[in-house]
């Protein structure tokens, strides 16, 4: 009963997600350009990653912690927001989602994650993740929180992505120039069965 619901919930959530064109998100900018392409084209595996133990025990965490900075630092949760940028004469619009995000003196946005190793933390894809979103949402000041079997920290972000930088990361993508955009990613990731980029092995 629970689980079916659980499992339904987490199919129904990959399967409303929709790509429109000259729309990128955050994400997309700090990971391997063709992985996004292979999760349009072979759906059936997306959903497969999307209900493996770990990556729901990270979206039940992230839901919990959500609450706790709701409720003891009155922060919004799961903030959306857009920019544009001019990439070879063509306008692509920017889209991320924040944790939260705390007003007050100050704006700060919170990323929330989980790992499986607390080794080598703050993690490059993560600080750079936050940074871009510091940029997204004009704000100067950004915690990663990190949660792992070993640790509970956080670390503070302040230097926000440059414009020139965004820019940069977006030619990357859309011209798949970063594949991988970092070499261990193809050891986790569920395409590298039928990627002709795949590094796992090398």
């Amino acid at each position: 009963m629970i689980i079916d619901e659980l499992v339904n919930s987490k199919i129904n959530d990959t399967l409303s997600h929709k790509r429109e064109d000259k729309v990128l998100y955050v994400t997309d900018l700090v990971r391997c350009a063709l992985k996004i392409k292979y999760e349009e084209k072979y759906k059936e595996l997306f959903i497969a990653e999307s209900i493996k133990p770990s990556t729901i025990l990270g979206d039940l965490v992230h839901e919990g912690l959500e609450k706790f900075l709701a409720e003891k630092f009155n922060a919004k949760l799961e903030v959306e927001s857009e920019k544009q940028v001019t990439v070879a004469q063509d306008v692509y619009k920017i889209k991320g989602r924040a944790d939260a995000i705390i007003e007050g003196e100050k704006r700060i946005v919170i990323e929330i994650k989980t790992a499986r190793a607390d080794k080598g933390l703050p993690l490059e894809h993560h600080k750079q993740q936050l940074r871009l979103y510091l940029w997204l949402f004009d704000a100067n000041e950004g915690i990663l929180v990190y949660i792992t079997p070993d640790r509970v920290t956080e670390y503070t972000i302040r230097n926000k992505a440059e414009d020139d930088e965004v820019m940069r990361l977006v030619e990357e993508t859309i011209k798949l120039l970063k594949t991988p955009r970092y070499n261990w990613e193809c050891g986790y990731c569920i395409f590298n069965v039928i990627c002709p980029e795949s590094r796992k092995n090398k």
